[in-house]
């Protein structure tokens, strides 16, 4: 799954609506909210990431929003079907590498789909 521009959330009303109305599971090192795109006309879904300055300094902020880009772009295809996405990065991934991200996310994945289905 490629992430283009359309894909990626900007606007703090968008965000706030997804964390407000939204159901959200947490992981070790990641939190994973979803809510339902408001206009069905669009095909994807918007995903958006939050990373706070609790977690340290702007080239660890950075590098941490680029590790689960690429974690989305590898295994995102499930969240893919018209929903907002937010994916908040805790203060303990700081801690951990990749891999550790990786698992988490595929938990947190795991979760929600077994919540769709219940």
């Amino acid at each position: 799954m490629k992430l283009t521009r359309r894909q990626t959330m900007k606007r703090a009303s968008e965000f706030a609506m997804v964390r407000n109305e939204g159901s959200s599971e947490a992981g070790r090192f990641l939190i994973l909210s979803t809510a339902p795109l408001k206009d069905g006309a669009q095909a994807g879904s918007r995903f958006g990431i939050i990373t706070t300055k609790r977690i340290g300094h702007a080239v660890l902020r950075n590098t941490l929003r680029r590790r689960v880009r690429e974690i989305l772009r590898a295994h995102g295809e499930p969240l893919a079907q018209g929903l907002y996405v937010v994916i908040i990065v805790r203060n303990r991934a700081a801690m951990t590498d990749y891999k550790g991200l990786e698992k988490d996310f595929l938990k947190l994945l795991a979760r929600k789909s077994r919540q769709n289905q219940a």
